[in-house]
């Protein structure tokens, strides 16, 4: 018998077939665990999870803590500093009662240290000595827009 070289008409619009069959079936289960263990499970990453959310927050307020303990440092710094300025011209203001521009700077140094009514009272009295000082009256109307008084 001799074999002819025939070509089969192949149908352009069908894709050739290849079907299979899977022999085995896949099945996919959990494993079987008790609700006692389920529960003892979650309870220990609860545990270890509210463990970190404390750890965490100490560890924020902590820097909050050194961050604010650097501030009232630097605070008390300045505020020694102004202190020991407004000593020197009260201590100047008893030996020259009648030099203006040491009552405008201790009104200035008492404004930043917060007493506000002593910066008034300074101002007051450099500008009796010199009613025509633009300093004494630039001090004078800050203190009267901060402070309403």
């Amino acid at each position: 018998m001799k074999f002819k070289n025939k070509k089969k008409k192949i149908d352009e619009k069908k894709s050739p077939s290849n079907s299979r069959s899977i022999t085995e079936h896949f099945k996919f289960s959990l494993p079987k665990i008790s609700h006692i263990t389920l529960l003892k499970t979650y309870h220990r990453t609860l545990n270890i999870f509210v463990i970190l959310i404390f750890i965490v927050a100490a560890i924020i307020v902590g820097f909050d803590f050194q961050k604010n303990l650097h501030l009232s440092r630097e605070i008390d710094s300045q505020r020694k500093t102004l202190t020991y300025e407004l000593n020197f011209w009260e201590n100047f203001i008893a030996k020259h009662q009648n030099y203006p521009h040491a009552y405008f700077q201790a009104s200035r140094l008492e404004y930043q240290l917060g007493n506000t009514s002593k910066a008034k009272m300074y101002v007051e009295k450099g500008l009796i000595l010199d009613p025509n000082s633009e300093n004494g009256r630039k001090i004078e109307e800050f203190l009267k827009n901060k402070f309403y008084f």
